[in-house]
């Protein structure tokens, strides 16, 4: 269990709308300083992501967690809730059936269609490949 008063790793996608608005809603509940955003599109964040690759980190958020171990999706969120005094008590009731069941589904739903819900266009790979430029298979 995350203690409340642990610091975090947030790795987002800095280049999603959805992304750059949730934490805008979250840091102003993070008073004490306990959540680094990191955007994975930044070499240098996504070598302090390591060993998880970019394909991993842009298909869902991850957290580090003050004792090192990871976690992703929405069981992310669960962490950051955990370390936000005001909203922890969200993340008992999250955690638990139906939430934690239902919850991973939903956002791997909202995750994979993060772009096109929000008109924007997927960014490009590592290598600088765009999907947009890719054959259709």
């Amino acid at each position: 269990m995350l203690k409340p008063n642990a610091r975090i790793e947030v790795y987002t996608d800095g280049q999603c709308p959805l992304c750059r608005w949730s934490r805008a809603k979250v840091e102003p509940f993070d008073r004490n300083g306990r959540i680094e955003w990191l955007d994975f599109n930044e070499p240098s964040s996504l070598a302090r992501a390591a060993p998880h690759t970019f394909a991993e980190m842009a298909a869902e958020m991850h957290v580090r967690r003050a004792d090192g171990s990871w976690s992703k999706g929405y069981f992310s969120w669960l962490d950051v809730l955990r370390v936000l005094p005001r909203w922890r008590w969200l993340s008992s009731v999250l955690a638990v059936w139906p939430f934690k069941s239902l919850g991973p589904v939903f956002y791997g739903w909202l995750a994979s269609r993060r772009y096109t819900l929000f008109g924007v266009p997927p960014p490009c790979d590592a290598s600088g490949v765009c999907s947009l430029h890719q054959p259709k298979k």
